[in-house]
C-alpha cells in the first residue's frame, strides 16, 4: 500500500509543478504520448527493520524527462529538484533523502541520456500485536542461568 501512496504522491507533486507535461509511469508506457512526458519508473522499494515495531521504508525513483524542441532539461531542471524534495505521504510530509540529475557515461565515453534521481526513507511502524502464543512460548522457555 505504501508503494502505491509514494507513486501517487510523486505524481501529483509533477502534476502540479508541471501543468503542460504530461506524466506516465514505465509499467502504462504503451504507447508513448508524444514529446515532452515524464516517464517514471520505481527502481528501489525496500524495508529495513529498525526495531520490533519500526522498519525504514526506502523508495528510489527513475524520472526521465524526454524534452520537445526549445525545451531542453535545463529549462526544467531547478523547478524539478527543487519539486522532488518533499512529498506528501499519508498526510505526512517525506523529505527526499537524495535528489540528483544524472547522466551515466558508458564504457566507450559517450554521455547517456540523463534522468532525474530522487529517493525517498520513511520511517514506518507495523500494527500486529502480539498474539498469546508467542507470549506463552516466551513464559515456557525457562529462566536464566
Amino acid at each position: 500500500m505504501i508503494v502505491h501512496e509514494m507513486q501517487t504522491s510523486l505524481k501529483s507533486v509533477l502534476q502540479t509543478k508541471f501543468k503542460d507535461i504530461p506524466f506516465i509511469s514505465k509499467e502504462d508506457a504503451d504507447p508513448l504520448p508524444p514529446a515532452p512526458y515524464f516517464q517514471t519508473e520505481l527502481t528501489l522499494a525496500e524495508f529495513e527493520p529498525i526495531s520490533t515495531s519500526r522498519y525504514a521504508a526506502r523508495f528510489r525513483f527513475r524520472i526521465s524527462y524526454v524534452p520537445v524542441e526549445g525545451k531542453p532539461v535545463a529549462t526544467i531542471m531547478d523547478e524539478m529538484l527543487e519539486s522532488l524534495t518533499t512529498l506528501e505521504v499519508e498526510g505526512r510530509p517525506c523529505r527526499a533523502s537524495s535528489v540528483a540529475w544524472e547522466r551515466p557515461t558508458g564504457n566507450d565515453g559517450a554521455a547517456g541520456e540523463g534522468y532525474f534521481r530522487a529517493e525517498y526513507v520513511i520511517q514506518m511502524t507495523t500494527d500486529q500485536e502480539e498474539t498469546d502464543m508467542k507470549m506463552q512460548t516466551l513464559k515456557q522457555g525457562g529462566g536464566l542461568k
